[in-house]
């Protein structure tokens, strides 16, 4: 696997959100893989309650059953790998800067890393606003993997490509929080590893590197 695209769901900085997940999606090649979001797009019905999807973003959290459970099907269809991260927050806030962003990543991509030595690219989306910010995430995830990969920030408006990870995060996130499986079954088969963890041990962990 030469690509992943990652991406997190819910919210760090929010002591409510007791539960993160964050995942990586092990990919080949990117050919077509946008076409699901494209596709699931399409089959938005232009009136009812989920309209304005037909003109926002594509999410897990603003999509309806029938999009979501389309999306992971077509997913599971391809030749890909899950990786996922389960931090608990233990109620506490994370502050959402470059540092701790990037400890959460590479606790992610560890297992991603040394199962697949040819991933070579990785594809995020789009957590920051300012080139400041993403270059101080880049070098501190440089830093903490030691070697060089190729890292780029993606508007999912944009680059619909990586919406696929916001699914697998949010299918993932729903089975914990909600005690309901119903999302995460869908893609099971594909989930290769997903590790718990709590925010207040990765932070100690990280300190020692």
């Amino acid at each position: 696997m030469r690509y992943a695209l990652i991406d997190e769901s819910g919210r760090l900085y929010d002591p409510k959100d007791r539960i993160l997940v964050f995942t990586v999606l092990a990919t080949e090649s990117l050919v077509g893989l946008d076409k699901i979001i494209v596709k699931a797009r399409e089959k938005i019905s232009p009136k009812g309650k989920h309209k304005k999807e037909k003109l926002a973003e594509i999410k897990f959290s603003l999509t309806g059953d029938k999009t979501r459970q389309f999306v992971l099907k077509e997913i599971v269809k391809r030749r890909i790998k899950i990786y996922a991260l389960v931090v608990d927050k233990e109620g506490r806030k994370i502050k959402d800067d470059p540092v701790n962003y990037a400890v959460l990543i590479f606790e992610s991509l560890k297992k991603a890393l040394s199962e697949n030595p040819k991933l070579e690219h990785i594809l995020i989306d789009r957590h920051f606003t300012f080139i400041t910010q993403r270059e101080k995430f880049n070098n501190s995830l440089r830093k903490n993997l030691k070697r060089q990969i190729f890292i780029e920030h993606l508007d999912s408006q944009q680059n619909p490509v990586i919406s696929l990870a916001d699914f697998i995060a949010g299918a993932i996130r729903y089975s914990h929080v909600n005690g309901d499986n119903r999302f995460k079954d869908i893609i099971n088969k594909a989930i290769k590893k997903e590790n718990l963890a709590s925010w207040r041990k990765l932070k100690q962990k990280a300190a020692s590197l």
